[in-house]
Parts: C-alpha cells; structure tokens; sequence
C-alpha cells in the first residue's frame, strides 16, 4: 500500500520554471556517489540528546560538498574562510576542512556557531577526532553569525546553513537546547529569515556561496525570489531528495 501524502496547498506548487530545476537537482542527487561521513563514532546516545543526530539532512549538504568540490582542488585552493551557522555536530564544515587538507590548503579558517553550548562541545571534539587543527577549527557560541558580522563582513567564501526548517508553533523557536535544531516556526522560516541579511552580507565578493538546507515547506521559490531581488544572489536547487515524507532540497545561493 503507498504512502498517503497530503496535496501541496497551491502556494507551495513550484511554477514551472522551478520545477524543471528541481527535477535536475534531483537527478544530481541519484547520480553522486555518496560522501564519506567524518568519524562519528565516538558520540554516544546521550550526545543526541543534547544536538542534532546526523540524519538524511546532513547526508544530502555532504553529498552537496562532494559534489561541489571533491577532486577540485582550483576551487578548494581559493577558500579562506568558511561559516557553518548552527553548525550541530559539525560534521558538513569538518568534511569540507578534510577536502581543503587533502587538496594542500592548510590556511583555510573553519568556523562553527551554534547556540547549544552542548553543540559546540561536540563540535570540538567531533573535529579534534577527525584531524582537524586547533587554530583553523573556531567555534563561536551565538546566535545566528550576529557577533562575526564585523569582522567576517564580506569574508567567508563557503557558508554552511541546515536551519530548523519544521513548521511549528512560533514558541518554540528560539531555545538553547536540541530543539533549536529543528522547531522553525511558521512555514518552518523564521529563523532562516532572520539569517537572510546576514547571509548576503558575509558572502565574500565575488564568488561567495552559501549551501542551505530547505524542504518544500519552507516555499524554496519564494526565498530565490526575495534573494533574487533583494540582495541580488542567485539561488537554485542543486540536490534534492525525498526523504520519507518529505523532499528535502540542497539551495546553493551565489553572488550573482
């Protein structure tokens, strides 16, 4: 018997335009060969109760990663800084730091942020195992990126974003604990949209690019259009997948 799904409210159906996008992302995402999870294995269960378990989201940013920039080392050559936002255990900016390693780019800053003070610890020591260099692997405890918008103005050259995309209750946004890491608000957006303007200011010029984790809830369309003509960034689907009920899609939004 096949899953029962609910329909798409009309303003969550894609216009055509879109849609074709998404059915190429899709098609990306069933031919990358999947990318090799950093070392996780010294997390046990009573970590999870404290942040985000590494689930189908993280899998679909690191095959996005690979597919961007494994055996690619022009493009790895060229990054100085990259910005994961909430950044949970970490594993999407230590795989990324691994490639940089790999290709001989040993200067490359990687920051974290994350408001779970439980999601730094594990951040740190989720990258101490995996070889990662103290003084290239910076942790920041905030909100959003708010305290790094100052100095990283213009700066970072890959950003990392898997926000809390699940549609909730406005009060449940906004915790310190786990359930930052998921409750989103209405549409499943308002912390995204809060992160919008920080985004397109940390982006470094020219070049910039920001990978963001979506489901069709957050209405994908929607946000390419208001980057699109608010702050002049392009933003397609690059890999998208379905995951139980649910499609979840990879955003890679550039400069234009």
């Amino acid at each position: 018997m096949a899953d029962w799904h609910p329909l798409p409210t009309e303003d969550l159906i894609p216009s055509q335009s879109f849609q074709e996008l998404n059915s190429q992302a899709e098609a990306i995402a069933k031919a990358c060969p999947p990318a090799e999870m950093p070392s996780i294995d010294h997390l046990k269960m009573a970590d999870y109760n404290l942040v985000y378990e590494p689930s189908d989201d993280t899998f679909l940013m690191l095959d996005a990663l690979s597919y961007e920039f494994k055996d690619q080392p022009e493009k790895l050559s060229k990054i100085s800084n990259v910005l994961e936002i909430g950044c949970g255990t970490a594993v999407s900016t230590i795989y990324l730091g691994k490639l940089l390693q790999d290709a001989g780019n040993m200067s490359a800053k990687l920051h974290v942020t994350d408001i779970n003070k439980d999601a730094i610890r594990i951040a740190k020591e989720t990258a101490y195992k995996n070889g990662m260099i103290d003084s290239s692997f910076i942790t920041h405890r905030c909100d959003l990126a708010t305290p790094l918008m100052d100095e990283m103005d213009g700066k970072i050259d890959v950003l990392i974003f898997n926000p809390p995309y699940v549609p909730t209750p406005a009060d449940e946004v906004g915790s310190e604990g786990i359930e930052a890491s998921w409750a989103g608000g209405k549409d499943g957006r308002v912390v995204f949209d809060r992160a919008i303007p920080q985004i397109s200011s940390l982006l470094s010029r020219p070049g910039g690019v920001a990978y963001i984790i979506t489901v069709d809830d957050n209405k994908p369309e929607e946000i390419a259009d208001i980057l699109n003509h608010t702050y002049n960034i392009q933003v397609i689907p690059l890999l998208r997948r379905r995951a139980r009920n649910e499609f979840l899609s990879v955003l890679k939004f550039q400069l234009k």
